[in-house]
């Protein structure tokens, strides 16, 4: 948080559906800082929680922006991004509300890239657009989730923001990194590390498909 409290703006909810064997999160960035924000999300979380996993995406999505057009304040706005991942399969699919563009790793190539996933921020409009993203998560393979208090700068396109995000995960977790190449583990800490402390909340999430033992390494 930006204000040097326990709780703020940025948030997370998440649902692991056992039987289904279906993991459901969404990431959230509630307009304003502090105490004032922190309250106002509170109160979203919950409503999102009662929604998690009980409703499709798409749904989900067009609740958590009734709820906010509902609220009297002119600021109840918020970015927010959607991740249901198949734990069998590794397939995913990504809505995105106005939030920031997902990072993905393939660990074939130990790139990162920006997802493709864009939507209309919660709250501003009567209907909300959303066009996702759809792919699947082979063994190593990551997605990463961050707010914009991660990129944006005063006085600095967000692209750039973005591009320095994927760049330093790909130094960060790439053969010659600090953790060598399987970097994952810490990765969001070491990123907000990186960033400079503004007047904006900061969160960063990693989502990683372990990578298949080697039946060599594990026989011995």
């Amino acid at each position: 948080a930006a204000d040097s409290v326990g709780y703020a703006g940025d948030f997370l909810v998440a649902r692991l559906d056992d039987e289904a064997q279906r993991l459901e999160m969404i990431l959230v960035d509630v307009v304003g800082k502090g105490v004032a924000a922190g309250t106002a999300a509170l109160q979203f979380a919950g409503a999102l929680g009662g929604l998690l996993g009980a409703v499709p995406p798409r749904r989900l999505v067009g609740a958590a922006n009734d709820f906010l057009l509902r609220q009297e304040s002119d600021e109840a706005f918020a970015t927010a991004v959607h991740v249901r991942l198949d734990l069998c399969s590794g397939d995913y699919e990504v809505l995105s509300a106005g939030h920031p563009p997902v990072l993905r790793l393939d660990r074939a190539d130990g790139g990162w890239r920006v997802d493709t996933a864009r939507g209309t921020a919660l709250g501003v409009t009567v209907q909300a657009e959303a066009e996702p993203s759809r792919g699947r998560l082979e063994p190593g393979d990551a997605l990463m989730f961050y707010t914009d208090g991660v990129v944006e700068r005063p006085g600095q396109d967000i692209d750039a923001g973005i591009e320095w995000l994927r760049s330093t995960a790909t130094e960060l977790t790439g053969p010659t990194g600090p953790a060598g190449p399987t970097g994952l583990a810490g990765l969001p800490r070491r990123v907000l590390r990186r960033v400079a402390r503004g007047d904006d909340d900061r969160a960063v999430l990693v989502l990683h498909r372990l990578p298949t033992p080697d039946p060599a390494r594990t026989s011995r």
